[in-house]
C-alpha cells in the first residue's frame, strides 16, 4: 500500500506539466497575493505590482495553451485516420503501427489524477477563451477608475483565482471536481460583485449573487447526490453508461425518476449561464457590481457554464444514440429549444425599458445566451455546438469590448445610466464609435463577426428543419436593435448634458484595446472557416463523432 501511494503521489507531481497551464495561473496568482501583502500600504509604486505579476502568469498560461492547440490541430486527422482503420494495417502509401495509434490517442484524451480532470482539446479551447477573457479583464481592471485605491490588487488577482477555477471547471470529469471546481469559481465571483466599499448596490448585489447562487448550488448538489446514490460512482462516462443500462432494464418505470435527476442538475448548470428561468440574479448583480467585473461575469463565468454544460450534455445524450431508452439527443434538442426561446425572448424584451447600459447589457447577456442555447437544439452531428464555440468567441469579443468602452465613459461621467452617457463621441470619439460597432455586431449586424455566429446557429437550425426557432431568433435580433440603438443614439448623437462633461482623458491603452476588437470582429467576419473548423476539430472526440 505505501509503495502503491508513492506510486501515486510521484505520478501526481509529473501530471502537473500535463496542466501547465493551470499551474502557470497559479503561481502568477500565489506570487501575486505574497507581493499584495507584503508591500506598504502607502507605496503607491507597488501598488500594481501584484497584478501585473498575475497578468504575466496569466500570459504565459495563454501561451502554452495556444501551443497545446497547435499540437491538439496538427495530431487530429491523424487520430480520426488511426481510429477509422485498423492499427497495424497498411495503407496506400501509409504505415499505421500499433505503438503511433496509442501514443496518438493517448496524448489527444487523457485522463488525469485518478480521473478527476481530463486533459483533451475540448478543455484545452476553453482555457484560451477563459485565460483571453481574463487577460482582457485584467486590462480593463488596471484601467477603471472605479477601481483605484489600495485595494485594486486585490480585486485583480481574484479576477486570475476565478479564471483558474473556470479553467478546471472546463476540465473536470468527476462530480466531485465538477462541483468544487464549480464554488471556487462561484464564490470568488460572489467577493467581486460586492467589492466597493460603502456601495449600497455593490454590497446588494453580493448578497443576492450569493442567495441565488446559494440555492442553485444546493439544488444542483442534491442531483449529484442521487446521481451517486443510483450509480454508486462519481465519473461521469460511469454514471452517464449506469443511467442508460437503469433505463434499459427497467424502461417507463425508472424515466420520471431520471428525468428529475438530471433536471436537479442541469437547473446548477444553466444557473451558470444565465438561463430562463434561472436567471433572476444577472440584472441585479451586472448593475451593482463593479463594471470591470461586471464585463468579466458577463463572458468568463459564462463560458465555463457552457464548457461543463456541453461535456455533461455530451456524455448523457451520446450523438448517434437513437435507441428506445429514453436518453437520446432528440429528447434534450426539444428542452434546448424550449429553453432558448424563453431565454432569449425575455432577455430582449425586459432590456427594452432599461435605462442603465449595465443593466441593459445585462439582460442582453441573457438573450445570447438564448441563441447560444439555440444551438443545442440541433444536436445530430458537431456542427451545432460547434456554432455555439464559435459564437462564444465572437460573443467575448464584442460583448466584453462593449464593457471596456462602458468603463472608459464611466471613467469620465461617473455613471453608465444613459443620460450620463449622451454625446459621449464627442469626448471619446475613438472609443464612441468601437462602442457603436460592438453594438452593432450584439444585433447581428454584416459586417461583422456577430452576423456569422447568428447565421452558423440558424444555418444549422435550417438542416435540422427547425424554421419556427430561427424566425423567433430574427424576431428577437430585431427586438434587441431597439435597445442597442438606444444605448447608440446616446452616445454618438444626443447632445451632452452639461454636468457630465470631464476634461479628463482615458489611458491610451482603452482605446488600442477597443481598437483590437473591432478588428476582430471584422477578421472573423471574413475568414470564420478556420475557427468555425477548429470548433469541429475540439468537439468530434467529445461527441463521439468519429
Amino acid at each position: 500500500m505505501p509503495h502503491d501511494l508513492a506510486e501515486l503521489l510521484n505520478r501526481n507531481v509529473r501530471d502537473l506539466w500535463l496542466i501547465l497551464p493551470e499551474v502557470l495561473v497559479a503561481l502568477g496568482f500565489v506570487f501575486g497575493l505574497l507581493v499584495e501583502m507584503l508591500r506598504k500600504p502607502d507605496s503607491l509604486a507597488s501598488r500594481k505590482t501584484a497584478s501585473y505579476i498575475l497578468l504575466l502568469g496569466l500570459v504565459m498560461g495563454l501561451w502554452v495553451t495556444l501551443n497545446e492547440m497547435n499540437d491538439y490541430v496538427g495530431s487530429t486527422r491523424q487520430a480520426v485516420l488511426i481510429k477509422q482503420e485498423p492499427v497495424g494495417v497498411d495503407q496506400p502509401g501509409v504505415t499505421v503501427p500499433k505503438t503511433v495509434a496509442r501514443d496518438v490517442a493517448i496524448t489527444y484524451s487523457q485522463p488525469l489524477y485518478s480521473g478527476m480532470i481530463v486533459r483533451d482539446s475540448f478543455g484545452t479551447f476553453f482555457k484560451f477563451v477563459l485565460l483571453l477573457g481574463t487577460i482582457l479583464s485584467v486590462l480593463l481592471a488596471l484601467n477603471a477608475r472605479q477601481l483605484e485605491g489600495p485595494n485594486q490588487g486585490e480585486f485583480i488577482l481574484l479576477l486570475g483565482a476565478t479564471c483558474l477555477g473556470g479553467m478546471f471547471l472546463a476540465s473536470s470529469t468527476n462530480l466531485l471536481m465538477l462541483y468544487l471546481s464549480l464554488e471556487s469559481l462561484s464564490i470568488l465571483s460572489y467577493v467581486m460583485a460586492g467589492f466597493l466599499p460603502g456601495d449600497r448596490r455593490s454590497a446588494e448585489a453580493g448578497i443576492k449573487y450569493v442567495m441565488y447562487g446559494a440555492m442553485a448550488s444546493g439544488i444542483m448538489i442534491f442531483g449529484f447526490s442521487y446521481l451517486y446514490g443510483l450509480t454508486g460512482t462519481l465519473d461521469l462516462a460511469e454514471i452517464a453508461a449506469k443511467f442508460r443500462d437503469l433505463e434499459g432494464n427497467y424502461g417507463g418505470h425508472t424515466r420520471g425518476a431520471l428525468t428529475a435527476v438530471l433536471a436537479l442538475v442541469f437547473s446548477g448548470l444553466l444557473y451558470k449561464i444565465a438561463a430562463v428561468p434561472f436567471h433572476y440574479w444577472s440584472p441585479d448583480v451586472y448593475e451593482g457590481s463593479p463594471t470591470a467585473a461586471t464585463g468579466f461575469f458577463s463572458v468568463v463565468p459564462k463560458a465555463a457554464g457552457f464548457a461543463v454544460l456541453l461535456r455533461v450534455l455530451a456524455e448523457f445524450f451520446p450523438l448517434g444514440d437513437l435507441s428506445d431508452a429514453g436518453l437520446n439527443f432528440q429528447g434534450a434538442e426539444k428542452v434546448f429549444g424550449v429553453l432558448a426561446v424563453l431565454t432569449m425572448t425575455m432577455g430582449n424584451l425586459a432590456a427594452l425599458g432599461q435605462s442603465n447600459a449595465k443593466r441593459m447589457l445585462a439582460y442582453s447577456s441573457i438573450a445570447h445566451a438564448g441563441y447560444m442555447l439555440a444551438g443545442f437544439a440541433a444536436l445530430d452531428d458537431a456542427t451545432g455546438p460547434a456554432a455555439v464555440l464559435y459564437y462564444l468567441v465572437v460573443y467575448l469579443v464584442m460583448n466584453l469590448g462593449a464593457f471596456l468602452v462602458i468603463v472608459a465613459l464611466e471613467n469620465l461621467r461617473g455613471s453608465a445610466e444613459l443620460h450620463a452617457l449622451r454625446g459621449a463621441i464627442r469626448s471619446e470619439p475613438m472609443l464612441g464609435t468601437a462602442l457603436v460597432i460592438f453594438l452593432f455586431s450584439l444585433v447581428g449586424m454584416p459586417p461583422l463577426a456577430g452576423f456569422i455566429g447568428k447565421y452558423l446557429i440558424m444555418y444549422k437550425l435550417a438542416g435540422a428543419g427547425n424554421w419556427g426557432l430561427i424566425v423567433i431568433m430574427g424576431v428577437n435580433s430585431v427586438i434587441s436593435l431597439f435597445y442597442y440603438m438606444r444605448l447608440a443614439k446616446a452616445v454618438a448623437i444626443d447632445a451632452p448634458e452639461d454636468a457630465h462633461v470631464s476634461g479628463e482623458q482615458n489611458p491610451f491603452v482603452l482605446r488600442f484595446i477597443a481598437v483590437g476588437h473591432v478588428v476582430a470582429l471584422l477578421v472573423l467576419f471574413v475568414y470564420f472557416e478556420p475557427l468555425m473548423r477548429l470548433c469541429r476539430q475540439v468537439l468530434e472526440p467529445l461527441l463521439k463523432t468519429i
